[in-house]
């Protein structure tokens, strides 16, 4: 069965590397100018400084308006929601950050939930109590970094919610597949701060893609939608990642080199 490219969306997480400039982005950018360019090669990605602070009213706004229709902004949860309090008297902080992700408007993607790996099943009744507070008009993923999670149990929790259970490819914990929702949400993470410079492939994992590719399609027959996001620390490079994986999944890419501006030259302009 041929699948719709538009039933998988294939971003990075973040985009704002400076060691992406003079090879993502064109040379001499400025970080204010990154998020355009990306949008014009890339349909989505994650978000990670909203894991940091919930952002301001005119922060989102201005990604809305500086991505094209049909854009796509998966968001981490503020760690001080899952971290700092661990889901307890979380209810107004969640509702302040949901607003403010709410001006993206249809822009808005999934809201990932990603728990340090300390968050085990100890913790599940905050979980249990968590839950019920999540709104139903903007989708959830969960990220456990704790294998204790990892029981049919916790799966059948997740959809009684329609939460997804967030697949991912990090470090030593070994992937799940699951769905527990009607979207699937898969990271590509490899081992955190392995690489110091970010802007070459320099660990070649074309098995894991083409492996992860087969699960993407098989997802995407089983959901409505798949999102992939992979990290830079995954092969060194996220973008060159990330176009090799739509390749693999025939979702067409675009060259970023193709939208540099162009340079004069200098032999042409001497001889005229």
């Amino acid at each position: 069965m041929e699948l719709a490219a538009d039933k998988m969306r294939v971003g990075v997480q973040g985009f704002s590397p400076k060691d992406w400039v003079g090879v993502f982005y064109p040379p001499g950018f400025s970080a204010r100018q990154f998020l355009p360019f990306y949008a014009q090669v890339f349909d989505t990605v994650e978000v990670n400084a909203t894991f940091y602070a919930i952002p301001s009213a005119s922060t989102v706004k201005s990604w809305a308006v500086r991505t094209p229709p049909g854009f796509t902004f998966a968001c981490k949860m503020p760690q001080e929601i899952t971290h700092d309090r661990r889901l307890l008297d979380a209810e107004e902080r969640l509702s302040i950050f949901l607003d403010q992700m709410r001006l993206l408007e249809d822009k808005l993607g999934p809201i990932v939930i990603q728990f340090p790996r300390s968050f085990t099943r100890r913790y599940e009744e905050n979980l249990r109590g968590f839950l019920p507070l999540l709104p139903k008009d903007i989708p959830f993923a969960i990220e456990f970094r704790s294998q204790s999670w990892h029981e049919e149990e916790v799966f059948e929790l997740l959809r009684q919610f329609d939460v997804a259970w967030c697949i991912n490819d990090w470090q030593d914990l070994p992937p799940v597949i699951e769905t527990t929702a009607d979207f699937a949400y898969l990271r590509l993470v490899g081992f955190h701060q392995q690489f110091k410079y970010l802007g070459q492939v320099q660990r070649d994992r074309s098995e894991d893609l083409e492996s992860w590719a087969r699960t993407v399609r098989d997802l995407a027959r089983r959901v409505e939608r798949v999102y992939v996001y992979v990290n830079n620390h995954y092969e060194g490079y996220a973008p060159a990642t990330v176009q090799r994986l739509r390749d693999l999944l025939d979702i067409p890419t675009i060259d970023p080199h193709t939208l540099w501006p162009q340079q004069p030259d200098l032999l042409t302009d001497k001889a005229e």
